[in-house]
C-alpha cells in the first residue's frame, strides 16, 4: 500500500516521507498516536526483511542492568512461555539475523528473514518478549542470566556466577576493553557513557532483583521505543501486527529519558589506571582522547573518520609516524566512537613507554600544529576518501544484513530526537567533502587541536593486579558469607534448588508449540550453491564465479605452499603480515598505502588450507583484493610491485611492521581465544590443520615474538629467510587464480591473471609433494590473563569409520542448540558453546567465556548418552531441520560466494554433493539421530583437549592436560 503523509493506518500517523537514492529506498516516519511509539519504515526491493525494536536505556551504575535485561526478556513471555524462545527460534526458523545488542545508551532487538511468514513469527516473538517478559514471575531468569551466589563444593566458600557475569569477566579480561572503559569513565564520569552498560563484574552482584524489574518498567515502554522496518514486505500487515496486537494496549507516557551533553570537564589533565599483566616485560598504553562533537552530525562523523585514517591508520600517517619515530610506542591506532551522544576520539599508543606521557602529548600537539601550518598530505587525503567511497559503494557488511546497518546508522540521529533520514545520505556528504575547498584544517583545529574537553590516560601494566582483584573479591565474599544468617543460607539454597528445577524442567509440548514454525514443504529442496567455472589456461588453474558485482572485480591470487620446506612455513605467515606494508622498489613505506588506497578497494594476505581429509589438503599463500573494473591495469601493476619487488632489507620498516603485527596478534589471542584453541587442537590431528597453525595460529604468534627479538639481534637471518620464502613461493608453477565479477567484465580478471603470470619466474617443478606431520592427540592448556576459560575438544570421527552426511548437520544443530546450550551455557554459566562436524572428518566442541573446565569436558564426553535413546517428535524434528537448512541458506556477499567456490574446488567435494546433503537433511528421522550416538561414543575416548584460560583454574584441573604453557610468552 502507499503511505501518504497525514494518513492514519492501524493507529499510526504517517508524518514524513522521502526517497533516499543512496540506499535505493523510500523512507517513512510514523508515530503510533495512542502509545507514542516511533516507527521508521524503509521500502526497498531487498527481500532480506529487517525488523528491530530499540529502547533508550541509559545505565545508572556499573551493574550491567541493560545488558542483563537484554538477555532476560528473551527467556519467555506472555504468549511464548518457553524458557528460551530465542534459542527455539535459532533452532527452527529461517532467520538471516537473530540477536540482541546492548549499547552504552540503547538496547536493540533486531531480526531478519527473507521469508514473509518467518519474518512475522520472529517479529511477534520479539514484540511479546520486550513488552511482556516472564521476568516478573520467574526470578530464576534473573539468577540464570544475571548473577547468583553459589557455594564452592570443595571449599565451601561463597562465589558468584551467571551468564552475563561470566561474559563480562571474559570481556573485561582484555586490556584494550579495560582501556576503552577507562577512557569513557575519564571523559564522562558517573554519567550515562561513563558507566559500563555491559556490567562490571565487581558491581554486577550489587544489582537487586527489584532494581532489575524497575529498570524494565521504566524504559521498556512504547513511548520510549524506536521500531524499524526495512525491505520488500506487506507493510499494512506489519503495521496491523504491531499496532493492533501490541501498541494499542499502551497509553502514551511523558516520563521519557533524556541524554544530555556532559558539562563537567575532566578534573585532571592526566589520569592513571592499571591493567593485569602476564609478565614484567609487558608494556602499557597511552591515550590522548577528547569529546569531538555530537553523533547527530553525519557530516562531522564522515570527516573525522577520514581524518582518523589520514592521521593514524597508515604507515604514511603523520601522527602515527611521529609517535613511533620518537620511540614512545610500538603501534598507534585511532579509536573513533560514534555510538555515544558526545563522540569520543582517541589516539592510542600501544606497547608504550608509560613514563613518556608528557612527551606523548607534546609530539601529538606539535604534529597537529605542523599540520595546521603546512596542511594535510593531499595524496593521502585523496586515497582515504577514495577508500571510503569504495566501501560505501560495495556495501559488504558480512553476515549483517545491509538493511540492519541502515537502521543502526539511523539510530544515531533518531535516538536523540533528530530526523534519521540524513544519516542515510552518505554519497551526498561524500560529494561535499570531496570539494577541494573543504575545511579539513578547520575541523582538525576545532575538534582536535583546540578541544578543551580532552585528557591523557596513562594505562600501566600491573603483574599483581589480577591477584589484587581476586583478593578483594574473596574478601568481599568472605565478609558477606560471615554476615549470612541461617535464613540467608536457607534462602540461597532454596533459590538454587528452584533454579536447578527451572533449568532441568523441560518445556511441555504445548508450550513449545506456542512458537510458530514453517513446514518442511515451504523449504526449497534445491541448494543455493554458487555457480563457477574452472579453467586451466597457460598453466594456471583458474576459478571464475559470475556475480552481480556493481562493476567491482574480486580476486584471489594463490601460490601453492607445498613448495616450501617445513622450516620456512612460518615465514609464509610472516609474509602475510608484512607484504603490502613494507617498502618496494618503487614505493616507500609511507607512499605504499596511499597508492593502494587510490587503486584497490581492499588488499590483504592470508594462508589458506583446504582439507579433503586429515592427510590430504591443498595449501596456499593467498593475496586477496578487489577493485573497480576501470582500475584493472593500475591494480595489476601495484599487485605485481608488492609481490615481486618488496624490499625485505628495509629493516626500520620491517621492525615497525613486525612489532605492530605482534601487538595485534596478542590482542587477537586474548579476544578470540576459542578460535585459536580450535586451530591448535585441530593441528594435532590434521596435516592441513598443522600448516594452518604454523602460519596463523598460536605457534605462529610465538614465532612472531621470536622474530621481533631477532630483528634487533640477528636481522640478517630473518631477511634471508623472507627472500628465500618469496623466491620459492612466487613462481609460475605455484600460481592459481580465482576471481568473481560480472560476466561482461571477465576479461578484466583474465588481464590481472596474465599480467601477474608473465612477471613470475619459472620455479622448481613440484612432484605432488605434501608436508607430513605426526598426528597424535594432545591435551594442552595455555594460561592467560583471563578470568574465564575457552574449552575445546577435537576428534577425528572418520578414523572410526564414519563419513560426513547431511544427517550429521542436523545432529550439529541438536547438540549445539539443545544439549550444549542447556548444559554448558544455561547450567554451566558459559556465555557460549557449540560444535562443528567438518566434511574432512574432523569435529570439535567448544565453550566460550566459560567459568568451568572439568564440568564442560564431561559434558562433551557424555553427549552420546543424550541421543542414545532420544525421542524427537515430528514437530521438533521439523524445527531442527529448519534450523539446519537456515544455516546453509544464509545470504552471501560476493566475496563469500567466491570463497565458497574456492573451498568446494580445493577441498575436492564431489559434484552435486550439496544436493545429496540437502536431501539427507530434509529426510532426517529420529532413528537417524539416535544411531549417531555410536559416533559420539567412539570419539569420546579421544583425549585431545585445548583450554585457554585462567592460570589458577587450569592448575586446579591439571589432570586433564599433558602440558601447560603461557599463551603469550
Amino acid at each position: 500500500m502507499e503511505l501518504t503523509p497525514g494518513a492514519i493506518v492501524h493507529g499510526f500517523m504517517i508524518k514524513e516521507k522521502e526517497y533516499l537514492p543512496d540506499i535505493r529506498g523510500e523512507a517513512h516516519l510514523l508515530e503510533h498516536l495512542k502509545s507514542g511509539a516511533r516507527l521508521l519504515y524503509i521500502k526497498s526491493e531487498d527481500e532480506n526483511k529487517v525488523f528491530s525494536i530499540s529502547f533508550k536505556t541509559p545505565p545508572e551504575d556499573d551493574c550491567g542492568t541493560p545488558h542483563i535485561l537484554e538477555h532476560s526478556v528473551l527467556c519467555g513471555s506472555r504468549k511464548y512461555a518457553s524458557k528460551d524462545p530465542f534459542n527455539e527460534l535459532a533452532k527452527g526458523s529461517l532467520n538471516t539475523f537473530l540477536n540482541a545488542l546492548t549499547y552504552s545508551d540503547k538496547t536493540m532487538y533486531p531480526v531478519a528473514s527473507c521469508n514473509e511468514e518467518d519474518f512475522h513469527n520472529l517479529m511477534d516473538v520479539y514484540l511479546d518478549a520486550v513488552f511482556y517478559p516472564n521476568i516478573y514471575t520467574k526470578k530464576e531468569i534473573f539468577m540464570q542470566e544475571g548473577w547468583r551466589y553459589l557455594f564452592d563444593q570443595k571449599t565451601g566458600g561463597l562465589d558468584v556466577t551467571g551468564v552475563v557475569y561470566n561474559e563480562m569477566k571474559g570481556a573485561l579480561s582484555d586490556p584494550e576493553s579495560l582501556l576503552q572503559s577507562s577512557i569513557s569513565r575519564s571523559l564522562f564520569g558517573k554519567t550515562t557513557y561513563g558507566f559500563e552498560s555491559g556490567g562490571n563484574p565487581a558491581a554486577i552482584p550489587d544489582l537487586t532483583y527489584n532494581a532489575f524489574l524497575n529498570f524494565h518498567r521504566k524504559y521498556y515502554h512504547p513511548s520510549n521505543s524506536y521500531i524499524y522496518l526495512y525491505g520488500n514486505m506487506d507493510i499494512e500487515r506489519c503495521l496491523a501486527h504491531i499496532g493492533e496486537e501490541y501498541l494499542r494496549d499502551f497509553t502514551r507516557s511523558l516520563d521519557l529519558p533524556e541524554i544530555e551533553a556532559v558539562q563537567e570537564l575532566p578534573k585532571e589533565k592526566i589520569s592513571y589506571a592499571t591493567f593485569p599483566a602476564d609478565n614484567a616485560e609487558e608494556k602499557g598504553y597511552l591515550a590522548y582522547f577528547m569529546n569531538v562533537g555530537l553523533c547527530t552530525d553525519p557530516e562531522l562523523i564522515m570527516a573525522l573518520q577520514i581524518i582518523s585514517y589520514v592521521l593514524l591508520e597508515t604507515n604514511a600517517s603523520v601522527v602515527k609516524t611521529a609517535l613511533m619515530d620518537a620511540k614512545i610506542c610500538d603501534e598507534v591506532e585511532g579509536w573513533f566512537d560514534t555510538t555515544t551522544y558526545e563522540m569520543a576520539f582517541s589516539i592510542v599508543a600501544k606497547g608504550a613507554d608509560v613514563s613518556k606521557a608528557q612527551e606523548f602529548e607534546k609530539v601529538i600537539e606539535e604534529t597537529l600544529q605542523d599540520i595546521l601550518e603546512k596542511g594535510l598530505d593531499q595524496d593521502l587525503l585523496e586515497s582515504s576518501i577514495r577508500r571510503l567511497s569504495f566501501l560505501l559503494k560495495e556495501e559488504d557488511y558480512g553476515t549483517t544484513p545491509k538493511g540492519l546497518i541502515y537502521g543502526m546508522k539511523a539510530m544515531k540521529n533518531w535516538l536523540h530526537g533528530k530526523n534519521p533520514f540524513s544519516t542515510l545520505c552518505h554519497f551526498e556528504l561524500l560529494d561535499k567533502i570531496k570539494n577541494p575547498e573543504y575545511d579539513w584544517l578547520g575541523i582538525i583545529e576545532r575538534h582536535l587541536f583546540n578541544n578543551s574537553k580532552k585528557n591523557i590516560l596513562v594505562f600501566s601494566p600491573d603483574q599483581e593486579k589480577e591477584k589484587k582483584i581476586q583478593y578483594v573479591f574473596h574478601e568481599r565474599m568472605n565478609s558477606i558469607q560471615v554476615a549470612f544468617t541461617e535464613k540467608d543460607r536457607e534462602q540461597i539454597e532454596e533459590e538454587r534448588e528452584k533454579l536447578e528445577k527451572f533449568q532441568q524442567t523441560e518445556d511441555s509440548r504445548e508450550i513449545l508449540e506456542q512458537i510458530p514454525i514453517l513446514k518442511i514443504e515451504q523449504i526449497d529442496p534445491t541448494p543455493k550453491t554458487p555457480e563457477y567455472k574452472k579453467n586451466r589456461e597457460g598453466g594456471v588453474e583458474q576459478i571464475y564465479v559470475p556475480m552481480n558485482s556493481n562493476g567491482i572485480v574480486y580476486a584471489k591470487i594463490h601460490f601453492n605452499i607445498d613448495s616450501l620446506p617445513e622450516v620456512l612455513l612460518p615465514y609464509a605467515g610472516l609474509l602475510s603480515d608484512i607484504l603490502g606494508k613494507i617498502d618496494t622498489k618503487k614505493y616507500s613505506y609511507q607512499e605504499l598505502p596511499m597508492v593502494t588506497n587510490k587503486i584497490l578497494g581492499g588488499l590483504s594476505f592470508h594462508n589458506d588450507v583446504y582439507s579433503k581429509n586429515t592427510e590430504e589438503y591443498r595449501g596456499f599463500w593467498t593475496l586477496k583484493t578487489k577493485f573497480l573494473k576501470e582500475d584493472t591495469e593500475e591494480a595489476a601493476e601495484i599487485i605485481k610491485e608488492i609481490l615481486l619487488n618488496s624490499d625485505f632489507t628495509a629493516l626500520k620498516s620491517l621492525q615497525k611492521i613486525v612489532r605492530g603485527a605482534k601487538i595485534k596478534g596478542e590482542n587477537y589471542l586474548l579476544n578470540y581465544s576459542h578460535f585459536e584453541a580450535i586451530y591448535y587442537s585441530i593441528a594435532q590431528l590434521s596435516a592441513g590443520g598443522k600448516i594452518n597453525e604454523l602460519t596463523n595460529g598460536i605457534e605462529y604468534h610465538h614465532f612472531l615474538s621470536d622474530v621481533d627479538k631477532m630483528l634487533l639481534e640477528t636481522p640478517e637471518s630473518i631477511v634471508e629467510n623472507l627472500k628465500k620464502t618469496a623466491e620459492i613461493l612466487f613462481t609460475k608453477e605455484n600460481l592459481h587464480f580465482s576471481f568473481g565479477c560480472e560476466e561482461c567484465d571477465f576479461e578484466k580478471g583474465e588481464y590481472l591473471q596474465d599480467y601477474i603470470y608473465q612477471g613470475l619466474k619459472v620455479g622448481i617443478k613440484q612432484q605432488g609433494q605434501k608436508h607430513s606431520f605426526a598426528q597424535r592427540p594432545l591435551s594442552i592448556a595455555f594460561s592467560a590473563n583471563s578470568a574465564v576459560q575457552y574449552n575445546i575438544f577435537t576428534a577425528d570421527y572418520a578414523k572410526f569409520g564414519y563419513k560426513y552426511c547431511g544427517t550429521i548437520e542436523v545432529l550439529k544443530t541438536i547438540l549445539s542448540l539443545e544439549f550444549l546450550w542447556n548444559e554448558v551455557r544455561i547450567k554451566g554459566g558459559a556465555y557460549g558453546s557449540g560444535c562443528n562436524f567438518q566434511k574432512n572428518g574432523l569435529c570439535y566442541f567448544y565453550s566460550y567465556r566459560d567459568p568451568n573446565i572439568k564440568e564442560t569436558y564431561e559434558v562433551y564426553k557424555k553427549l552420546w548418552k543424550k541421543i542414545e535413546n532420544i525421542e524427537i517428535s515430528d514437530r521438533e524434528m521439523t524445527k531442527y531441520i529448519l534450523g539446519t537448512i537456515n544455516r546453509l541458506d544464509q545470504p552471501k556477499t560476493n566475496i563469500e560466494l567466491l570463497n565458497e567456490a574456492i573451498h568446494k574446488e580445493y577441498s575436492e567435494e564431489e559434484k552435486d554433493s550439496e544436493i545429496l546433503e540437502r536431501t539427507q537433511i530434509l529426510h532426517t528421522t529420529n532413528q537417524d539421530i539416535a544411531q549417531l550416538s555410536d559416533l559420539l561414543k567412539s570419539i569420546s575416548a579421544t583425549e585431545n583437549y585445548c583450554t585457554i584460560g585462567n592460570e589458577n583454574k587450569i592448575n586446579g584441573n591439571n589432570s586433564f592436560f599433558q602440558s601447560i604453557k603461557k599463551l603469550i610468552p
